[in-house]
């Protein structure tokens, strides 16, 4: 990992609290959300700005010694080494998962999708946004729930909308340098 994208980190993670303060403070005064953060849609309620939550590096599959602030996760305590990005079909544990968010990736995950909307979903992420997101079952949602989450950030939908998943991507995701390759990883 370069130290200009290990450097980005932070920044990334003020902005993003930035973001939710500003989107707070605005909506509280009856405006409109901020600029860059991705309004609900018809499938997906408004994005949400969980307590931060600050935590180390766990050992091995250690559990975090509290609970997360939201399901799913949006930061915490999270596993060390090289972040998994891409399509998994087994899930993958919380503590991966924010490990994923702290290298700036988003996560979204779901719970028992129909396999022509999981086909959806995974055709969207496909492509030019495999390097930025971390695609999971989950099994913590609501049956055909899908969450998008970003460090300090969620979205749920009630299924799948590309667009909306597509936005939230663009809005929050940085390309993730090294990971560990899914399934379907031929690199």
């Amino acid at each position: 990992m370069s130290t200009d994208h290990a450097r980005s980190r932070p920044r990334r993670r003020a902005l993003a609290a930035s973001t939710a303060a500003i989107a707070l403070l605005v909506a509280g005064c009856g405006g409109d959300a901020a600029a860059g953060v991705p309004e609900a849609t018809a499938q997906c309620g408004p994005v949400e700005f969980p307590e931060l939550q600050f935590g180390s590096h766990l050992l091995g599959d250690t559990a975090p010694p509290i609970p997360y602030s939201s399901v799913p996760p949006t930061s915490g305590w999270h596993t060390s080494g090289a972040p998994p990005v891409g399509a998994f079909d087994r899930p993958i544990s919380e503590a991966q998962q924010v490990s994923t968010l702290e290298g700036g990736a988003v996560v979204v995950t779901y719970n028992d999708l129909p396999p022509d909307e999981l086909d959806v979903l995974a055709t969207t992420l496909g492509g030019a946004l495999d390097d930025r997101v971390l695609l999971t079952p989950y099994d913590q949602l609501s049956p055909g729930e899908v969450a998008l989450a970003s460090w300090g950030a969620v979205q749920r939908c009630g299924g799948v909308d590309a667009e909306a998943v597509t936005t939230y991507v663009e809005a929050f995701a940085d390309p993730v340098d090294t990971h560990i390759p899914s399934a379907n990883d031929t690199r």
